[in-house]
């Protein structure tokens, strides 16, 4: 007879695979989809925090464009983690998770910043996840999970795109600031 596991049992089995399924020498797709799927928790918090404490003259275009990307953040948070729940693999789904494995910073601090220091961390924040998402594509194409490849092309176009018009409310290019752009 086999006992059955207790919750924390179950978490700890889960924590365990973690460790294994990050090894950073040797990535898997699902893995590196598991950094975006954290970054993407930690986006969720970041941009309720910029649509409700974001102030001055662009107030009420930025508080529903803030309101619009983490609407559109969700959107791909749950089809990233459908998709890993579906293939087999387990995604991230706490805020111990998130903070632990997210490339994204965030502070309480934050919601004093001005509203263009709200966005460029943002254009830092999407950036980030868009390198993350490169990688996870390669990873996808090299395992043959052309699903998943799929689901993250279309989240890397987004990411370019939001990035673009980040970068236009801010009166700069699309490029300007990318790490090859500062040599």
């Amino acid at each position: 007879m086999t006992k059955e596991l207790t919750n924390e049992e179950l978490v700890e089995q889960e924590f365990i695979q973690d460790t294994k399924e990050h090894d950073h020498h040797n990535p898997t797709a699902a893995a590196m989809t598991n950094h975006i799927i954290a970054n993407q928790g930690m986006l969720h918090i970041k941009l309720h925090q910029y649509h409700w404490y974001v102030k001055g003259a662009d107030f009420f275009s930025l508080h529903k464009k803030f309101e619009e990307l983490y609407k559109d953040n969700e959107s791909y948070f749950d089809g990233l983690g459908e998709h890993l729940i579906a293939s087999g693999a387990k995604p991230f789904s706490t805020a111990e998770q998130f903070v632990h494995y997210s490339f994204i910073p965030e502070s309480a601090a934050d919601k004093y910043l001005s509203a263009e220091k709200m966005v460029g961390n943002l254009v830092d924040d999407y950036r980030t996840t868009r390198d993350v998402t490169g990688k996870a594509i390669v990873l996808a194409q090299n395992e043959k999970d052309a699903v998943l490849e799929d689901l993250l092309i279309d989240y890397k176009s987004y990411l370019d795109k939001t990035i673009w018009m980040l970068q236009a409310f801010l009166g700069k290019s699309a490029l300007e600031g990318e790490d090859d752009d500062d040599e």
